[in-house]
């Protein structure tokens, strides 16, 4: 015998409606937020992109010593800065580096330059210094810290960790 029946439609219950509605919004706001944090990440108030106006303390307590550069980061994630200026008003010891930066403003960059062969006694180092700053953009400012080390190119010799702190302004 052949199981051929009338079937009846089956409808789906009202639960179940509602638990279909409540899940596609769950969806939806989880889309939206995802398409929200994907425009904060090209938001300039979190990029660093542009040039700052930056003081670099080297050192903590009463021997650190504070100068005063530019810092430009491009949008191609590359970081130049001119250097602190020397004793004939010149900037001296130009750095490069990368950087990323995070949605909420949080950004990381590495930096190296070069110093000076001899050891000046006003806080900088003979060598190549590296650097990797952490710190966070917050309108027109930035702040970050370091942990910095120097490689003395005459003998292989490493300085360090050296702390370092920045605090940058956003150049109009």
């Amino acid at each position: 015998m052949s199981d051929t029946g009338t079937t009846t439609p089956v409808r789906p219950r009202r639960a179940t409606l509602r638990a279909l509605g409540l899940w596609l919004a769950l969806v939806a706001a989880v889309l939206t937020g995802a398409a929200s944090t994907a425009a904060a990440e090209d938001s300039p108030a979190v990029s660093p992109v542009g040039t700052w106006t930056t003081a670099v303390t080297i050192g903590t307590g009463p021997d650190a010593v504070t100068s005063t550069s530019h810092f430009t980061f491009a949008a191609d994630h590359t970081l130049t800065t001119d250097g602190a200026p020397g004793p004939d008003g010149r900037p001296q010891y130009p750095g490069t580096g990368y950087w990323t930066a995070r949605p909420d403003g949080s950004f990381a960059f590495s930096i190296t330059h070069g110093g000076p062969d001899v050891a000046d006694g006003g806080g900088t180092y003979p060598g190549t210094v590296y650097a990797v700053h952490q710190g966070r953009v917050r309108g027109d400012t930035f702040t970050t810290t370091a942990v910095a080390f120097t490689v003395v190119e005459k003998t292989g010799a490493r300085l360090g960790p050296i702390t370092v702190s920045a605090l940058g302004t956003r150049v109009s």
